[in-house]
């Protein structure tokens, strides 16, 4: 009775640990989570995205940027336009051979001199100051940057809107001739945002330096919503508009959006990421609810385990401290408690007592050449031999590693040796080898008591006599 109300008081302490424990964890685990969620928006995963994406548009912008100059440094290209501009033959062969190798929309050189539009398929147009669509050329030469990219409808592709790589021309002697550069299909970049949108889960766009929207995924907000004047967004449209690039938040209904942006000098807009809290802690949310679930679930099964478990536990915990698990026999703590008391008893109950140590010839080599599990149960062979060949009032165990020791109680020395050589005998005989050349054995120390022997002494002869059977060159017993 004491012992059921002992379990049934300990199944009681655990269960209410656990569910002390699981209700403080996931409370404390919800606030420091939605504190940590929204530092990690903040500091990393909103500026990360942001990164992100404008590395894939370097990446994307890069190449035509590097083509436009390689034209723009195009000896060829300078001399056709210094020379004249005489063979139009010319000049649109080698556009459309830029086009055709570099996989662009349009390649293109408009002449300051002739104020000619060339494209791979001869002369567009001329462009004239007059015309609002041509202002981007003779605003150009003003640039302070020798590129720049515009996003303008491509005349030479039935209007398309098309991302322009304007780079400007110059002679050999540093004065502006003309621009020449490639057009990319817009349509592509837009893509490639919505894109970034599903991959990241959050809402990404652009705008230019006067806050209207130029890419969005929704494609009715380009050009005509204006973030300076959008409810919510306006309260921090003047600072990200004057800024290079930064966190922000602020509230859009019921709401808190937080938003990263980047300026970016390619395209001369801003790059904006944003994301709701709400949209945020949804996962959150869902966690702690899971979490509860699975607290319930938990602190149930853990304190019917617990019931079954410590029956076991008291029933095999005896076991436990005193049986070698892989041999079975007595391990070598509870060995040390039997001769301690076996020692205590010499001269009153007990007359004569022997100690033989004895261990595994080649185990090593047995366990690298056939694995460790051969020599596991070598080693459990060795031990259900010698354990079917003693005295009933004999005491074996696994000293350790290779190691066994065996208590002989009323035995002489010459006895011990006699009963260990005849175990040494049936493990030689007994023991498959298998098809390898070592042969299974054993090399077996026996000492004697004597007066004056303490467990250390009795113990350090028997473990000489050992190494006298192996020098002698194993497979032996030695007293």
């Amino acid at each position: 009775m004491p012992l059921i109300a002992s379990r049934w008081k300990l199944l009681f302490i655990l269960g209410t640990i656990l569910v002390s424990g699981f209700i403080g964890v996931n409370y404390a685990n919800y606030l420091v989570s939605s504190n940590s969620i929204r530092s990690a928006l903040i500091n990393n995963e909103l500026p990360l995205t942001s990164n992100n994406i404008y590395s894939q548009i370097q990446a994307s912008l890069l190449r035509p940027i590097y083509i436009s100059s390689l034209m723009a440094n195009d000896t060829f290209l300078k001399e056709w336009v210094v020379d004249g501009e005489q063979d139009l033959e010319r000049i649109t062969r080698y556009l459309t051979e830029i086009q055709n190798k570099y996989q662009v929309v349009s390649a293109f050189l408009v002449s300051a001199n002739t104020r000619n539009y060339y494209h791979a398929e001869g002369i567009l147009k001329q462009v004239s100051p007059n015309v609002p669509k041509d202002e981007w050329f003779f605003s150009m030469s003003s640039h302070d940057k020798n590129y720049r990219v515009d996003v303008d409808a491509n005349e030479a592709n039935r209007n398309h809107l098309t991302i322009f790589v304007n780079h400007k021309l110059y002679d050999f002697d540093g004065n502006f001739i003309g621009v020449t550069g490639l057009g990319l299909d817009v349509v592509n970049v837009a893509a490639m945002i919505e894109r970034y949108t599903e991959n990241f889960q959050r809402d990404i766009y652009f705008v230019d330096r006067q806050g209207y929207i130029k890419s969005h995924p929704d494609h009715s907000m380009i050009d005509r919503v204006n973030i300076l004047k959008t409810p919510g967004i306006e309260s921090v449209a003047e600072t990200l508009l004057g800024g290079d690039q930064g966190f922000l938040i602020y509230q859009r209904k019921d709401d808190t959006v937080l938003l990263s942006y980047r300026y970016i000098p390619e395209l001369d807009w801003f790059l904006l990421v944003e994301q709701t809290e709400n949209s945020a802690l949804a996962p959150l949310r869902q966690a702690l609810y899971i979490n509860l679930v699975i607290s319930a679930v938990i602190t149930l099964l853990v304190l019917l385990i617990s019931g079954f478990t410590i029956h076991r536990f008291h029933s095999s915990l005896e076991s436990m401290a005193r049986t070698d698990k892989l041999t079975g026999l007595y391990n070598r703590q509870f060995f040390d408690a039997l001769f301690g008391h076996a020692m205590d008893n010499v001269g009153r109950h007990t007359t004569r007592l022997s100690l033989a140590l004895f261990d595994v010839d080649h185990l090593k080599t047995v366990n690298d050449r056939e694995g460790h599990l051969a020599g596991d149960r070598l080693l459990q062979s060795v031990a259900l031999l010698a354990r079917e060949h003693i005295r009933k009032n004999d005491i074996i165990a696994r000293w350790g590693g290779d190691e066994f020791v065996l208590l002989f109680q009323e035995c002489d020395a010459a006895t011990a040796v006699r009963l260990m050589d005849r175990i040494r005998q049936r493990v030689e005989s007994s023991i498959d080898t298998g098809e390898g050349e070592l042969r299974k054995s054993i090399s077996v120390g026996v000492a004697e008591f004597e007066s004056g022997d303490s467990c250390e002494s009795l113990l350090a002869r028997a473990d000489n006599q050992l190494y006298e059977a192996k020098r002698q060159g194993r497979n032996r017993v030695v007293g």
